[in-house]
């Protein structure tokens, strides 16, 4: 009956050791299915982090520089609006229209004493013409009291010469026929004739002074009234070529703040895509993705100090020493206290909320300040960029990707507590008695 026993108790030890070798055996390999999977998984998520982190990082160095950028925008729009506040104090100094009114009444005042003067020159020439014909006249009658003076004194002389001839003879004497009166009419005639002369000389001599004196006081009032011209000319051509260049300078103006306003237009559109972009990628990171990435991390690095731990137990099972039954019994604590999914979302929108509130505010006061004082510059390529930046690392970051992974450690980490109760419980059946409770 011992040997029965003995050998019964032999072939159940037996059976119970191939048992538990192949209970083993499928435990290692489940064991090394699971290392392989947590390393791949551990591989994953640390790419991930680290792709996560250098993202995370170019999007703060590209911040910096966006922040850079619009300190050196804002200078320029300072710059662009000192311009604009000198150009428009040049503007106030020009002529207005009530200026360019006046200088035109001056011209057309002008032109009407030309006209007048024009006209008095005219009535001047009319009176010169009639004192030439005048004179013309008074010569001719001169010229012909000579000639009528010449014939009486030949016929005076004629007579005189025959009086004389005659004076001895009395008898010839009756036969002149020269009478005293005649004589008398003929010396009446040619004084009257002489004093005509005269009075004619002394008009003709006053009427050629006055004439010259006139032709004189012309010629002077005709060249002071050509130098006056000249100049009111000179004056007229420069108010023209100035109002001119200042019309041509104020159509470049217009043009200039036609186009600085278009500049300003879409650097405010730029500015708030920049800004539109900055909130996505901190609100990234203030939101459950980022969390949720933070306990990713969390469970990994339990996971990976559960499998060094099992691993350990393995090795001492395997180099036929001992398990440390306290190691197996004790249950490890979490590395940190997460919140739940819900406290987490509840947090993650209030944290949006007011960040997003935040930034509005930011872009409200920026919008008010830069309003006054604003071109497509060489930083719009640097906007269009951190848009990008924000849309991919949105894209790669996505809640239900993070939820997965997650659910899928948590997964992996209650088979391993299970996989250490059932190696708890085998190592204590070794020893002679099942172990159901776990020390906390």
């Amino acid at each position: 009956m011992l040997k029965l026993k003995i050998s019964e108790l032999s072939t159940l030890i037996q059976m119970n050791e191939m048992s538990f070798g192949r209970r083993l055996g499928a435990t290692e390999y489940e064991l090394e299915q699971c290392k392989k999977a947590n390393e791949d998984v551990l591989s994953q998520q640390t790419v991930k982090i680290q792709t996560l982190q250098a993202e995370s990082q170019a999007c703060q160095n590209h911040l910096s520089d966006l922040k850079t950028e619009l300190e050196q925008c804002k200078q320029t729009i300072q710059l662009k609006q000192e311009k604009i506040d000198q150009m428009e104090m040049y503007l106030s100094k020009l002529p207005t229209l009530e200026d360019y009114k006046e200088t035109l009444n001056k011209l057309q005042l002008i032109q009407n004493q030309n006209k007048l003067l024009e006209q008095r020159v005219k009535k001047y020439k009319d009176k010169l013409d009639d004192c030439d014909s005048q004179l013309t006249e008074a010569n001719k009658e001169i010229q012909h009291s000579k000639e009528r003076e010449r014939i009486l004194q030949m016929q005076l002389d004629a007579a005189i010469e025959r009086l004389y001839e005659n004076k001895d003879d009395k008898s010839n004497l009756k036969g002149v026929r020269v009478t005293p009166m005649f004589v008398e009419d003929l010396k009446f005639e040619l004084e009257r004739y002489r004093l005509a002369f005269e009075q004619t000389r002394k008009l003709l001599e006053a009427e050629t002074c006055r004439a010259e004196a006139a032709e004189t006081r012309q010629k002077l009032e005709q060249r002071e009234f050509n130098e006056y011209r000249a100049r009111e000319e000179a004056e007229v051509t420069g108010l023209k070529a100035s109002l001119s260049a200042r019309r041509a300078e104020i159509k470049q103006l217009k043009d200039y703040l036609s186009e600085v306003t278009l500049e300003k237009q879409d650097f405010l559109s730029n500015l708030f895509e920049a800004h539109n972009a900055l909130m996505n990628i901190l609100s990234i990171w203030k939101s459950t993705n980022g969390q949720l990435c933070q306990r990713l991390f969390v469970y990994i690095q339990e996971n990976v100090d559960e499998i060094i731990r099992l691993s350990k137990q393995l090795h001492h099972l395997a180099s036929g020493r001992k398990l440390d039954l306290a190691e197996l019994l004790i249950q490890p604590k979490p590395v940190s206290v997460s919140l739940n999914d819900d406290e987490l979302l509840d947090a993650n929108k209030e944290d949006q909320s007011a960040f997003c509130q935040s930034i509005d505010i930011d872009l409200l006061t920026s919008k008010s300040k830069d309003g006054d004082s604003i071109g497509k510059t060489a930083w719009q390529d640097s906007f269009h960029n951190a848009i990008q930046i924000a849309t991919q690392l949105s894209d790669n970051i996505k809640t239900e990707q993070l939820y997965n992974s997650l659910n899928q450690l948590k997964r992996t980490r209650t088979s391993l507590l299970e996989l250490r109760q059932q190696l708890a419980n085998k190592y204590a059946d070794h020893l002679g008695g099942k172990i159901d409770c776990i020390v906390q």
